[in-house]
């Protein structure tokens, strides 16, 4: 008799009162920048999102890219959700960009909604007392299997290829290193991969769009013998003509989709013919429910699914509860095809180890999922404040 009461209570209990940002970064010394072939990075940065629930209950997000440009969506963010529940989130997010269609989903505000939608998703599993990924229909795992990202290119003063493989080699099952600077230079760094890290892993080897469809193709001949596991953004993100002469031509499996928005992007992208494999950001791509989108699309073409990480350990674990969500597919073993998670394994990285009250339990290439509900993470406030930085 009291059980709409209850429902009542607990909807009441998920309305949204309030929404902020905190713009956190760690700076590299100088000369230590490391990166891609497209760009050194000098700065870790990202925004992180807090929502309050009415139960008192704060949910905690992260979004991809320059805090600046994502915080100047705060306030519509704020005009569209404060007061409403936390259970409606899919449709305030429709019906705001619906009316925002001028502005577009596919701007920063892709980001800034992706924040939004993880806290509220860490913040609906803190109320019902569930993991994120029991929310978002997933069965009961302890682990996600990931995959050691780092291999950057450097500045002096930053640590070399082979000093960064040789800091974790055997501890994974799969490695990522950055390749794009030549034919030459790609196989080089690819041989020296296989040296360090031995026949028997998986190595990802990831061009950053760097590349034309001609020139990726060569770098893909050059390197089959050393048996890259995927090449990742052989051509830029936009280049979609590129992407499909590839189809017809490569030998390779190919990831791509790190720097796509929403599912419409990706499946235009997977339109292609040429990927294997689709990466949505969770912090980029439109959060959780834009992520399960895309990750159908994916099933019913075929094509399997790895997110891209690249932030907070809020982003990491975000991606690890989506992984833990999707169906083994099709093969119902999923060591044999896991559903790869990226695990950023630079040198130094305050954002990944020095947030938390708990730090991320890996172990022998495998993040264990939390048990506490919600994300399972708690942000310490004082390590907060010290990553701060002022916009």
């Amino acid at each position: 008799m009291n059980q709409p009461f209850k429902q009542a209570g607990v909807v009441q209990d998920a309305r949204i009162e309030a929404i902020d940002m905190v713009p956190i970064g760690s700076f590299l010394a100088e000369n230590g920048g490391y990166g891609s072939a497209r760009e050194i990075g000098h700065a870790r940065m990202a925004t992180l999102v807090f929502v309050r629930l009415a139960s008192g209950i704060v949910g905690i997000g992260e979004c991809y890219g320059p805090p600046k440009t994502t915080l100047a969506y705060l306030d519509i963010l704020r005009d569209n959700y404060l007061g409403q529940s936390a259970f409606d989130h899919r449709a305030i997010w429709r019906r705001m960009t619906n009316v925002l269609y001028h502005v577009r989903a596919q701007s920063q505000l892709a980001a800034a909604i992706s924040g939004l939608d993880i806290a509220l998703h860490d913040g609906l599993g803190k109320l019902l007392g569930l993991p994120v990924y029991r929310l978002l229909g997933g069965e009961e795992q302890a682990s996600i299997q990931v995959y050691a990202s780092g291999g950057y290119f450097h500045e002096p003063k930053a640590l070399s290829l082979e000093a960064q493989l040789e800091r974790v080699a055997g501890e994974f099952d799969g490695y990522k290193i950055k390749i794009g600077r030549g034919i030459e230079s790609d196989i080089e760094r690819m041989q020296s991969a296989r040296r360090i890290l031995g026949d028997d892993v998986a190595i990802m080897a990831d061009i950053n769009g760097a590349y034309t469809a001609d020139i990726a193709l060569e770098s893909m001949t050059a390197l089959a013998p050393y048996r890259p596991y995927w090449i990742e953004e052989p051509v830029a993100p936009e280049d979609l003509p590129g992407f499909r002469r590839l189809a017809a031509r490569r030998s390779l499996r190919i990831a791509a989709g790190e720097a796509s928005v929403n599912a419409v992007e990706f499946r235009e992208l997977a339109a292609t013919g040429s990927v294997d494999v689709l990466m949505p950001d969770l912090n980029l791509c439109g959060g959780f429910v834009e992520a399960l989108r895309i990750a159908d699309l994916a099933h019913l073409g075929g094509l399997r699914v790895s997110p891209h990480v690249w932030g907070s350990a809020v982003g990491i674990m975000a991606a690890a509860h989506f992984a833990a969500a999707l169906p083994s597919q099709p093969h119902p073993d999923r060591r044999h095809t896991p559903t790869w998670v990226e695990f950023d394994v630079s040198a130094s990285n305050p954002l990944r180890e020095a947030l938390l009250t708990e730090p991320l339990a890996l172990s022998k290439g495998q993040l264990a999922l939390p048990t506490a509900p919600g994300l399972g993470i708690e942000i310490d406030d004082e390590r907060l404040a010290a990553l701060k930085i002022e916009i």
